[in-house]
C-alpha cells in the first residue's frame, strides 16, 4: 500500500511539471491501471524507460573530494526527457544529502552534484563529497524521477586514510645497548591496519608485541606497538613498518640504539684525542705519554677506588 501511495504522489508531481498533452493522457491511464492490475507490473512498466547505472564500489581519500558515479540511461522510445526529481541519501542518515525538485535544489553543505552546471537535461546525477570524512563511508541511494518514468539504485563509498610515517619513542630517552628499555611505535590512518617490527637484516621479529588500537573522534585509528629491549642485545637497529587493511606496506621508520663507551674508558682515552697532533711532532714526549698511559691503566686496575684521581695526575707529572 505504501508503494502504491508513493507512485500516486509521484504521478501527481509529474502531472504538475508541465509535460505534453500526450504524456498527461499516458499518466492518467497508468493511474487507472493501478486499481485494475498488479502494482508490480505498473512499477516494471514505469522503470522500464529509465535506468540509473551506478558504480558498485567507490573509493574516497580522507579529507579529499570523493565522487559517487551514477548516470541515467533512457530507452530508445523516450524523446526529449526531463528530470523532475533527484534525491541522494545515505543509510543511517534521516536527512536527504541532496534534493532537486522541479527546479529547486537543496543540499547539505558537504554535498553537491558532481557536474557544476547541472540541469534537468543532464543525465549525469553523480554526487560529489567535498571533504571526505570517515563518517561518509557507507551505502548511498540515488532516486530519479523524470517525465518518462523513475528509477532507483544504490552505490557504496569506502574511505581510506593513508598511514603516515611511524614515530618511535625510546624509553629511557638515552637508551643504549647496555641498558634495558623499550621502543614505542605509533602511526595513524584508516581503516584499521597493523604494525610489525623488523631487525637490522629486515627480517620480522619472532616476538612481535601486541598492537593496541585507539579510535579518534574523527574515526581514524592510532596504532601503537611497544617492543621490549634487553641490555646486551645483539641488535642495534630496529625498524617499525605499518601495513594497511589490505596488507600493503605504507610506511616505515628505523631506530638505532647507540653503543655508548663506558665512563672509565673515556677517562683515560681523552688525552689521546686532545694531544695526538702534538705527539706526532714530539717523539720524545710521545714515548713519555705511552709510559704515562701504561701507568694509568695499571693504577686504575690495582687502586680502582683509592687512587682513581691519580690516573689524571700521572700524565701531568710525566709531561711537566
Amino acid at each position: 500500500m505504501a508503494s502504491v501511495t508513493f507512485l500516486l504522489l509521484t504521478l501527481a508531481v509529474l502531472n504538475s511539471a508541465g509535460s505534453s498533452q500526450s504524456k498527461f493522457k499516458f499518466l492518467r491511464h497508468m493511474e487507472f491501471e493501478i486499481f485494475d492490475s498488479s502494482w508490480y507490473s505498473c512499477d516494471s512498466f514505469f522503470t522500464g524507460f529509465v535506468k540509473i547505472h551506478c558504480k558498485t564500489q567507490n573509493f574516497g581519500q580522507y579529507e579529499q573530494q570523493s565522487r559517487l558515479d551514477c548516470v541515467i540511461h533512457y530507452s530508445k522510445e523516450v524523446e526529449d526527457p526531463e528530470i523532475v526529481v533527484v534525491t541522494w541519501s545515505r543509510e543511517g542518515v534521516e536527512e536527504l544529502l541532496l534534493k532537486y525538485n522541479q527546479g529547486k535544489l537543496r543540499s547539505l553543505l558537504e554535498y553537491s552534484f558532481a557536474e557544476p552546471s547541472w540541469n534537468n537535461k543532464n543525465v549525469n546525477v553523480s554526487l560529489l563529497i567535498h571533504k571526505t570524512a570517515v563518517k561518509d563511508e557507507g551505502d548511498y541511494t540515488c532516486y530519479v524521477f523524470t517525465d518518462s518514468g523513475f528509477n532507483i539504485n544504490q552505490t557504496r563509498l569506502n574511505v581510506t586514510a593513508k598511514y603516515g610515517v611511524p614515530t618511535i619513542q625510546p624509553q629511557p630517552q638515552d637508551i643504549d645497548l647496555s641498558t634495558d628499555g623499550s621502543l614505542t611505535c605509533k602511526s595513524t590512518g584508516y581503516p584499521k591496519g597493523r604494525l610489525s617490527w623488523f631487525d637490522k637484516d629486515n627480517k620480522p621479529r619472532l616476538d612481535q608485541p601486541e598492537v593496541k588500537v585507539l579510535k579518534t573522534e574523527n574515526g581514524l585509528f592510532i596504532l601503537s606497538s611497544t617492543l621490549k629491549i634487553q641490555g646486551g642485545s645483539a641488535f642495534s637497529q630496529y625498524t617499525c613498518k605499518v601495513f594497511n587493511a589490505r596488507g600493503d606496506e605504507e610506511a616505515e621508520k628505523s631506530f638505532t640504539v647507540q653503543n655508548k663507551p663506558s665512563a672509565e674508558g673515556i677517562r683515560c682515552r681523552a688525552p689521546h684525542m686532545i694531544l695526538v697532533s702534538f705527539f706526532t711532532q714530539q717523539p720524545v714526549l710521545f714515548v713519555r705519554f705511552l709510559l704515562a698511559t701504561v701507568t694509568c691503566y695499571v693504577m686504575q686496575n690495582i687502586f680502582l677506588k683509592q687512587h682513581r684521581r691519580q690516573c689524571r695526575y700521572a700524565i701531568v707529572t710525566v709531561f711537566f
